[in-house]
C-alpha cells in the first residue's frame, strides 16, 4: 500500500499513528477536481478500507518552514 501511494507526487506526508486511523497523509492538489481524483485512486489501494478527508482552511502555526 505504502509503494503505491509513494507513487503519487501530491502525497506530501505519510504519519502512522495511533487511534482510530492507521495512517494520515497530507496532500497537496491544485485544485478540487485532482483532489477528488487523488481520493478516488487512494480510495483503489489494496488495503484500503476507508477514507475521511479535511481540507485545510488555514494555517495558523508552522514551525516546519
Amino acid at each position: 500500500m505504502l509503494k503505491r501511494l509513494a507513487k503519487m507526487p501530491e502525497i506530501k506526508l505519510v504519519c502512522s499513528v495511533s487511534g482510530e486511523f492507521d495512517y494520515i497523509a497530507q496532500l497537496q492538489a491544485p485544485s478540487t477536481q485532482r483532489l477528488d481524483a487523488l481520493l478516488d485512486a487512494i480510495g483503489q489501494v489494496d488495503g484500503v478500507l476507508k477514507t475521511t478527508t479535511s481540507v485545510v482552511l488555514a494555517v495558523r502555526i508552522d514551525r516546519q518552514g
